[in-house]
C-alpha cells in the first residue's frame, strides 16, 4: 500500500504544470502607399492557475491589458509601464467560466486575442 501511495506521489510532483498559450496578434490598420515595415516588439500572452501573463519585450512605454467577457463588456484590466522588456499579470479568479477576449494597448500597436476559463 506505500509502495501505491508513493508512486500516486511521484506523478503528481513529476507532472508537468503547463500554461495555455493565448494567440495574439496586432490589429493592422490599412497603409495606403508605402512599405509596411513590422514592428520589433514582441508580446505573447499566457494563461495559467486564473492569471493572465502578457510578456513584451524590445518596447518602452505603456501598456493596457483589458479583459472582455462575451458581451463585450470590461471584466479586468491592468495598466503597467514597460522599460525595454517585462511582463504584466492580470488576476482572473473572480471571472466565471466562458470565453473572453483579451486586449493589449501599447502606444504604438494593439493585439488582441481569445482564452477560456
Amino acid at each position: 500500500m506505500q509502495k501505491v501511495i508513493l508512486f500516486l506521489t511521484m506523478l503528481l510532483v513529476l507532472s508537468p504544470c503547463q500554461a495555455t498559450s493565448i494567440n495574439v496578434k496586432r490589429n493592422v490598420i490599412a497603409h495606403k502607399g508605402g512599405m509596411r515595415m513590422p514592428s520589433a516588439t514582441q508580446v505573447a500572452a499566457d494563461y495559467e492557475d486564473r492569471v493572465v501573463t502578457v510578456g513584451i519585450s524590445r518596447y518602452t512605454g505603456n501598456v493596457q491589458v483589458y479583459v472582455y467577457d462575451a458581451n463585450g463588456i470590461v471584466v479586468g484590466y491592468t495598466v503597467s509601464t514597460i522599460s525595454g522588456s517585462g511582463t504584466v499579470t492580470l488576476d482572473t479568479s473572480n471571472l466565471p467560466q466562458g470565453d473572453y477576449t483579451l486586449c493589449i494597448i501599447l502606444d504604438n500597436a494593439t493585439y488582441s486575442g481569445e482564452f477560456f476559463i
